[in-house]
């Protein structure tokens, strides 16, 4: 008997994750992306790999998720990984309010924290503010998502999956109403159709446009947040810096690789293809910032950008900063008389094995067969490419030799949104997997 075949839409965290998740448990999986490696959402964030500490006060559930694949992904990708440690910091009588809230919610979620004394700390950081009254230590992280989703595609790829980047789905394939698969396009315009038993939906911020445009569902209500995020071109601490107060605007500071990475603003949007990016809210953003590291008020914000972040809608709740961060997997065959699609929404990069893994034991047992998930047990596949193994390795995973070192040197210094980079232009040229 054939495996089951199941395509996947949108090769984000999410996305890469179940394919590697499903092909692992012995599905037939494609994956298919519009754009390239870390082109969406997964691409234009901060970077973090959270802790679950910033979510402790008032969304546990999504601070006990982050909390286990911080840990998890540590161990099984930790090329991708930066073990920065991370810094709640009170500054004034106002965070000072919040110490027992955060406490409290770290402890409930199993999230290990350690008080600091202000003149401990500024000895390590000393480029934080003199007005420091506390810091707690929390085990965030920072994430290279372009190595990360890399790593997931070559790993799933070696488990028999098969990736289509730069391969937009521009419609499905129906027989009434079940849906049978999908027809994409790349971009050279060459069209194909996929066949496949079950489709996943994990398009992210797309979930909904795609499902209303191509299927006219439109049960999903979603809300569309806009970050936006400022960089300046000084690495001004080994830490991830965070105030110490609930979520909100111009709160966290992330090093990454040379820069400082602030942010972050929160705003509606209604298409996450096209939005714009409020000066004001970078002016913001750079004295925000300069709140926690005064030194960073004389560098000027060389770049900015913003991710959009899909969030389940609550009920009337409006405030994006107050909407869990949790996920949801929706069958469309219960929700909308649709058979033969499912979706996934909500999460973050921070829980994607999660969602990867929920989403794989609900479809196992939706089909009565498959296997359970060993993803917190794989570690992922990272390529050492030498002059001496890169033939065997162009061979082995079905890439040309000149792309497979684009993919591994891009990676190593690759910041977020470096959407100028020449490397990007070079793969859109070209077919990265087949």
């Amino acid at each position: 008997m054939s495996p089951t075949k199941i395509v996947v839409i949108g090769a984000g965290a999410t996305g890469s994750f179940i394919t590697h998740d499903l092909a692992s448990r012995g599905f037939d999986v494609t994956v298919i992306e519009k754009g390239n490696i870390i082109g969406g959402t997964s691409g234009k964030f901060h970077g973090m790999l959270h802790s679950g500490a910033r979510y402790a006060m008032n969304d546990v559930a999504a601070a006990k998720e982050s909390i286990t694949d911080n840990k998890v992904i540590s161990d099984i990708a930790p090329f991708c990984i930066e073990n920065t440690g991370g810094l709640f910091v009170a500054l004034d009588s106002s965070d000072m309010a919040f110490q027992d809230r955060f406490e409290k919610g770290c402890a409930a979620a199993g999230i290990a924290t350690e008080m600091v004394e202000p003149t401990r700390i500024l000895k390590e950081e000393p480029f934080l503010s003199k007005d420091v009254k506390v810091a707690y230590r929390v085990p965030d992280k920072t994430i290279n998502s372009f190595r990360f989703i890399t790593s997931l595609l070559l790993t799933a790829k070696r488990e028999s999956a098969k990736v289509y980047l730069n391969s937009q789905v521009i419609n499905f394939i129906k027989d009434g109403t079940e849906v049978r698969g999908v027809k994409i396009k790349n971009n050279n315009g060459e069209t194909k159709e996929i066949n496949a038993d079950l489709v996943i939906n994990a398009s992210g911020a797309w979930t909904s446009k795609l499902l209303n445009e191509k299927l006219g569902i439109n049960s999903i209500d979603m809300i569309l947040s806009a970050g936006t995020m400022a960089v300046i071109n000084r690495r001004f601490t080994k830490s991830i810096l965070n105030r110490l107060r609930e979520p909100s605007d111009g709160d966290i500071i992330v090093p990454f690789f040379n820069d400082s990475i602030v942010g972050t603003t929160s705003f509606i949007i209604d298409d996450p293809d096209h939005f714009d990016i409020d000066k004001e809210d970078i002016n913001f953003l750079h004295k925000s910032g300069s709140e926690m590291i005064p030194a960073l008020a004389d560098y000027p914000v060389y770049r900015y950008y913003a991710g959009v972040r899909p969030l389940i809608a609550a009920g009337d709740e409006k405030d994006s900063r107050k909407i869990s961060r949790d996920f949801r997997i929706i069958d469309h065959s219960e929700n909308d008389d649709i058979n033969g699609i499912i979706s996934i929404v909500g999460g973050k990069l921070s829980t994607s094995r999660l969602m990867a893994r929920d989403i794989g034991d609900f479809i196992t047992k939706k089909l009565g067969s498959g296997k359970s998930s060993s993803t917190d047990k794989i570690k992922l596949y990272w390529p050492d490419i030498t002059k001496e193994n890169i033939d065997e390795m162009s061979k082995s995973l079905s890439i040309s030799k000149d792309i497979l070192l684009e993919i591994i040197n891009e990676s190593s210094g690759k910041t977020y949104s470096d959407i100028y980079s020449g490397v990007i232009d070079f793969l859109y040229s070209r077919r990265l997997f087949s």
